[in-house]
């Protein structure tokens, strides 16, 4: 069933400014004393309604298209202060904190089976991780730092809550995800909310007052348990939702970088809609 609730955004702010303009124009005719009929003379009523709807159609697609450009190379909001941005770029590129996601053992063995080296994981440990060993130290040695989640007993392994982060040089390495036995990485829908709020919770925690840069946290190969087909778009709008509801202050600009894929398919415009 329509309603106004399913019009994208960006189509209710060009409406909203098009009737700003029309009632500005309006303002100006009335004050300059001009009148619908010296311009469309001889017509019918019903026409001159149709000449209107089609002028005010042909502007909404005009702001339509105006506001799509303003937001194409991206996008900066305001989250309770805090300053964050959404745009595409490569997480690796970035100078300052760099948020990558673990399954919850926090394994390191990329062989396409435990992580696949296609993966931001994969690729992190692959290309950027030049001594393998001192970074399983960091992971084992981690349950002596500050943090209240601690590691704990999951079958035959240590596990780690979800949401955990462990720092190693300059990255932010995150317990996003369950492993099963068939060594898929899977997290339902509530997990998944739950942990993005541990997350900035744990983000505040080691930020050591640097700039943050996170991926869109869940758009990998990730499955989610209770969700046929995940949408980007309200992955995003997630991530944006739980900062706000965090309660976090973070003092640093947080940047979320799309790939080229992501940016391409949604249109981002539509976060302003979660501030």
């Amino acid at each position: 069933m329509f309603s106004i609730k399913t019009i994208p955004k960006i189509w209710k702010d060009s409406a909203v400014l098009g009737s700003t303009i029309f009632a500005v124009i309006a303002t100006f005719m009335g004050v300059a004393g001009i009148s619908l009929d010296s311009i469309i003379s001889n017509q019918k009523w019903w026409n001159r309604l149709l000449v209107i709807l089609a002028v005010y159609a042909f502007l909404l697609v005009i702001l339509r298209v105006i506001l799509s450009l303003t937001v194409r190379k991206g996008i900066t909001i305001k989250i309770r202060g805090i300053s964050v941005s959404i745009k595409q770029g490569n997480i690796f590129d970035a100078k300052g904190w760099k948020v990558i996601p673990f399954n919850e053992y926090f394994d390191t063995t990329v062989d396409d089976v435990i992580i696949s080296s296609t993966t931001l994981n994969g690729i992190f440990i692959n290309e950027h991780v030049s001594d393998l060993k001192k970074l399983k130290d960091v992971i084992i040695s981690a349950n002596e730092d500050h943090s209240d989640l601690k590691k704990y007993k999951k079958g035959n392994r240590f596990a780690y809550p979800l949401g955990r982060i462990i720092t190693y040089e300059d990255y932010m390495l995150l317990a996003f995800s369950h492993f099963n036995e068939q060594n898929v990485a899977h997290i339902s829908k509530p997990e998944y909310e739950r942990c993005l709020l541990t997350m900035w919770k744990e983000i505040r925690r080691t930020y050591a007052n640097k700039p943050v840069f996170l991926p869109l946290i869940g758009s990998g190969i990730t499955s989610f348990d209770d969700i046929p087909e995940k949408s980007n778009l309200d992955l995003l709008k997630c991530m944006l939702c739980t900062l706000r509801a965090s309660g976090e202050n973070i003092n640093q600009p947080i940047t979320i970088l799309l790939t080229k894929d992501v940016m391409q398919e949604i249109n981002i415009y539509e976060t302003k809609g979660v501030i």
